[in-house]
């Protein structure tokens, strides 16, 4: 028969004052002793009376004296101590799992699964041995099965093989885990939101976008269109036409792409088709050397232009912008153009003839920027106002770091770069100089 345990009683039926003593705490045992010296001394005196002189009484009165000082020195030491071992409280509204997860770092994990009962839980029953604390689970359905992708914490010691071989152990097929940014902690419809306004408000580029979406995969322009039906999903590849022309090839390594992923992507691509005529509207009118020119965006549909305008710029001045005679015949020049490998800014002039170029190049957070100008139109300011125009894109786009590589004799670039903010940094090959600026991201 069970019944309930009595205040007196432990889960073992001992007193708790046993288990005390069984751990060496005698406080109440001294306290008792001091007592019973005390009442002692103080009976002995009050029978011989006062002027006795008894020199035990006294002695048994202290000694309780000295007993009781040394409970109470014990007590107040044990109590310091506790104060410094123990650890720092959070803050007032802190949460206690934020402040330990100071020293764990953030993951992304991605697993084939077999859809059956229990699978999920086996899945954070692995992780959880190792520490893990997940943050959102997002289950992607396929044809045989799922794929399961986690964002979690785990201990900073906690590393890429012990994640994949809990994800094993549980059950899961093709893992990989990759480490993941704070940021992606919101869900997949906001994340995926944020990323198509940014599109549309030209504040990111459509491969920046896939990769916000998808993960960490490589991206690839082909300038062959897709043929008819070629557009699809195909295990760890996406093709997907180009906004502007050409193919967009999505790779990613360790893991097929979903069904659903290659949704989010094709409507990304559609919804990038849909914004080049708004970004070929958005026009900047800047005022050089008493002219009035025209700053745009240019896409592939400019192929024309661009290409007379090269027509009309000097062998020299091809040269000391692309190291080379220039862009080999039309594919050269639509690479130039294809917004999914940059940004070309143009400038026209009031007859609407291509004067300069620009390109912003990128990958990530990196960028490189490069200048032409045609030879009648040079040293009279064209350069400077595009190529802060160019940083203005870079910034827009969060490119953290912006460099451009010149010629040593090429003094003219130098004093544009310079007057855009970017700084000399070095020589990287004989009679190159190599310019970089660290910008000031408008948009995280």
């Amino acid at each position: 028969m069970m019944g309930r345990m009595t205040p007196t009683e432990n889960s073992h039926g001992t007193d708790p004052g046993s288990a005390r003593r069984g751990r060496g705490d005698w406080t109440r045992e001294l306290v008792e002793l001091a007592a019973l010296f005390l009442a002692a001394g103080t009976a002995h005196l009050f029978v011989a009376g006062m002027q006795s002189h008894s020199s035990g009484s006294y002695a048994l009165i202290a000694l309780s004296g000295l007993i009781v000082l040394a409970v109470v020195g014990r007590r107040l030491w044990k109590h310091r101590r506790r104060s410094v071992e123990a650890p720092p409280a959070p803050a007032d509204g802190a949460d206690f799992d934020d402040v330990q997860d100071r020293s764990r770092r953030l993951w992304r994990l991605r697993a084939s699964v077999t859809d059956s009962p229990g699978r999920l839980a086996r899945l954070a029953a692995g992780l959880a041995a190792l520490g893990g604390n997940i943050r959102t689970v997002h289950v992607h359905p396929t044809v045989d099965g799922a794929v399961d992708e986690v964002l979690l914490h785990v201990p900073a010691r906690v590393t890429e093989a012990e994640l994949i071989a809990a994800v094993a152990g549980a059950g899961g097929r093709d893992a990989t885990a990759t480490q993941a940014d704070v940021r992606e902690l919101d869900d997949v419809p906001t994340r995926t939101l944020n990323l198509a306004k940014d599109l549309v408000n030209g504040r990111s580029e459509l491969v920046r976008v896939l990769r916000g979406v998808l993960g960490d995969i490589g991206v690839q322009w082909q300038e062959d269109a897709l043929a008819p039906g070629a557009e699809g999903l195909g295990g760890t590849t996406i093709r997907l036409a180009a906004p502007g022309g050409g193919t967009l090839v999505l790779e990613r390594s360790g893991s097929s792409f979903t069904p659903a992923e290659y949704a989010r992507a094709r409507a990304m691509a559609e919804l990038a088709e849909d914004c080049r005529g708004r970004m070929r509207r958005d026009t900047q009118q800047v005022g050089v050397n008493g002219a009035e020119l025209t700053l745009r965006v240019a896409d592939q549909d400019d192929l024309p232009m661009v290409s007379e305008f090269h027509e009309r710029c000097s062998a020299a001045a091809r040269y000391r912008r692309y190291f080379s005679p220039g862009p080999s015949g039309e594919k050269g020049l639509q690479r130039l153009l294809t917004p999914a490998l940059g940004r070309a800014v143009l400038a026209l002039a009031p007859t609407g003839e291509v004067v300069a170029m620009g390109n912003l190049m990128y990958d990530g957070d990196i960028g490189e920027i490069a200048l032409l100008v045609r030879d009648d139109w040079q040293r009279r300011g064209v350069g400077s106002v595009l190529a802060a125009r160019l940083v203005e894109e870079a910034q827009a786009l969060g490119i953290a770091t912006l460099s451009a590589h010149t010629h040593v004799d090429n003094t003219a670039i130098a004093r544009t770069l310079r007057k855009a903010g970017l700084k000399l940094v070095g020589a990287p090959e004989p009679g190159e100089w190599c310019w970089m600026k660290a910008t000031a991201p408008a948009v995280a």
